[in-house]
């Protein structure tokens, strides 16, 4: 019997459904995420255009403290995201629910201690960012107005932080999409009206940014409304298992952001120190801007490929993780490699959006292509970091966040700024990048013990993982004849794997129901049509089908629950194995239906962890 192939219908769709399961998560994060930095951008142009280059500087220099904010936000948000994509992942809807519940009580906390730190203790978290009164009382002034602006906006921007990767996991990444077009929109209003009606200066600025997040917020909450949320806030299962599992693995969250924030001060302490003039802060925060902007493609695809390799690394799916890992880092390449071109010749456009001081600009061109060259190296390895941890390898994760975030950016900063001043602390940061590649390159030689030539030797999975090729069956099913196919094959490696043959057809007749209602009722969304990846696997004694679309929502056990006095001959197969079975869960994440059932040596069906 062949055991362990693959419909191979073309190269370019051989991975379709998770393609575009992958693509469309990926595009709303990305999309999201830089509204986020667009907002702050205009905050910038604004600011340095009608309100002078020492309120940009001051501005720009606020960006370590609004990071600290986030990294314990992130820190929150992303462990939450990881156990609750697991507990959806197994088809338990009221435990996520109580890890999202969780997630925003941490977040409300977070809120609360810094509005509190910004009232009471200004002059410390201003230290944090490298600015003190004594050194640098010209900034201090804009930077405590611009404080007592935001900060009002600061509950908010927790609350977006934490629920935004849920929402993409509960079929709501078009609100949030539309959200995050919603704070653009509103923010650049708000920066106008402060400019040339009301005249509030830096706080004016500050406050207009809080209340587009609020506005943000506010369409975000609509989700909770609409009735179609599977994740609810819910305190019915609750426990304190919950938060000690988000602390567990939003832990690397935290140090990845700790070594970004370390790297920002460092790097604004050395570029102050040896500035010039102000004209250097302020083409180094044009560079920090758009270094955000454009971080924002490697930060969406990261936080999607977190979710989803948990899923795939918890389902011990080989192929479908290699599938997914590829397809994440073509895109970093793609658009690394396009928005790094376009950053590259606009420089000097973008540089005048900000000013038309020429000391300014010929510093910002510089800082801005330094930028652009390592777009795609940057990507990489942000993605690659968030696959790290997806599979749990917290020590190679912990390394990369502190060589890649901290050590080496640093150390190249201060060499390249004790020998060519603020130009080498801008050109720093390309070169620390692709000094990282060449580590990275070096770590993957020592653990391998040769130079990486393949995939799946940089994926660093166990060599058990994914078990052994005679136990998996994949196929992807688009047509009638694939799905006539497959059930034979069901029905053989069933019973090759000790399945009696009744219960062997049983399997092969559910795939087969189960198959062609896709292929005839699936209603794409894609112009290929439809396409249903297929698995067939033994683990832990059991053997287990594997069931993912990409088509319109549908749940067939509520299904054939509600309609369970029609024709008792209709959908046979799979009205006895959902009748039969302990427990079958079905589960729509990332827009996807998924189904899995397992079925033991006995030919009893049972059901285990989704993907």
């Amino acid at each position: 019997m062949e055991s362990n192939s693959v419909n191979r219908l073309s190269p370019m769709r051989d991975d379709m459904v998770i393609a575009k399961m992958f693509l469309s998560a990926a595009v709303a994060m990305i999309f999201t995420q830089m509204a986020g930095v667009v907002a702050g951008i205009i905050d910038g142009v604004v600011t340095s255009r009608f309100l002078g280059p020492e309120a940009y500087s001051s501005v720009s220099l606020f960006g370590p403290l609004i990071s600290i904010i986030m990294l314990f936000a992130s820190f929150v948000s992303t462990g939450g995201q990881i156990i609750a994509s697991q507990r959806i992942g197994a088809g338990e809807r009221k435990e996520a629910s109580a890890v999202f519940a969780a997630s925003i009580l941490g977040g409300v906390v977070i809120a609360l201690f810094f509005i509190l730190m910004s009232l009471l203790a200004p002059a410390f978290l201003f230290r944090i960012c490298g600015v003190s009164l004594d050194k640098r009382p010209e900034l201090y002034g804009h930077m405590l107005d611009y404080l007592h602006g935001y900060m009002f906006g600061i509950p908010a921007a927790v609350m977006v932080q934490v629920m935004s990767p849920f929402l993409i996991i509960d079929k709501g990444k078009k609100l949030v999409s539309f959200s995050a077009l919603v704070l653009c929109v509103t923010d650049i209003l708000g920066d106008l009206l402060n400019v040339f009606l009301f005249h509030g200066g830096v706080f004016g600025m500050g406050l207009a940014t809080a209340v587009s997040i609020w506005l943000q917020l506010c369409v975000l909450m609509t989700h909770f409304l609409s009735g179609h949320n599977s994740i609810t806030f819910t305190f019915s299962a609750l426990r304190r298992s919950h938060l000690i599992d988000i602390a567990k693995s939003g832990s690397v969250a935290f140090v990845k952001k700790i070594a970004t924030i370390l790297r920002d001060i460092c790097t604004n302490r050395i570029n102050l120190f040896v500035a010039v003039s102000t004209a250097a802060v302020a083409a180094k925060g044009m560079q920090g801007d758009l270094n955000q902007l454009m971080f924002c493609i490697g930060v969406g695809i990261g936080r999607t490929l977190v979710s989803m390799s948990s899923m795939y690394y918890g389902a011990n799916d080989r192929q479908g993780l290699k599938k997914l890992f590829t397809c994440a880092m073509k895109t970093c390449i793609r658009l690394g490699g396009i928005f790094g071109l376009l950053v590259f010749l606009g420089a000097p456009f973008l540089a005048r959006i900000y000013t038309n001081d020429p000391d300014v600009i010929r510093l910002a061109v510089l800082s801005i292509r330094s930028m652009a060259v390592s777009l795609v190296v940057d990507n990489l390895s942000v993605a690659y970091q968030d696959y790290l941890q997806g599979i749990g390898n917290r020590k190679l994760l912990s390394f990369m966040c502190f060589a890649e975030r901290l050590v080496i950016p640093v150390i190249v900063a201060v060499v390249l700024g004790l020998g060519f001043g603020s130009v080498g602390v801008m050109v720093s940061l390309a070169v620390g990048k692709y000094l990282m590649a060449v580590v990275m390159l070096v770590v993957f030689c020592v653990l391998l013990k040769h130079f990486p030539r393949s995939i799946d030797e940089i994926m660093l999975l166990p060599a058990d993982f994914g078990g052994k090729d005679a136990d998996n069956l994949y196929a992807e099913i688009r047509t009638m004849e694939d799905v006539i196919r497959e059930s034979e094959r069901t029905r053989l490696f069933c019973e090759a794997h000790q399945v009696d043959r009744d219960h062997a057809r049983l399997m092969a007749l559910f795939l087969e129901e189960m198959a062609a209602n896709i292929v005839d009722h699936g209603g794409s969304r894609n112009r290929e049509g439809v396409c249903v990846d297929f698995r067939l696997s033994v683990q832990d004694g059991s053997i287990c089908l594997s069931l993912r679309d990409f088509c319109k929502e549908f749940d067939p056990l509520r299904y054939y629950e509600d309609h369970d006095g029609d024709d008792p001959m209709r959908g046979m197969g799979i009205r006895i194995v959902i009748r039969s079975a302990k427990d079958v869960r079905y589960f729509n994440s990332f827009n996807s239906n998924s189904l899995l059932i397992y079925m033991d040596g006995t030919g009893n069906p049972v059901q285990e962890a989704a993907v």
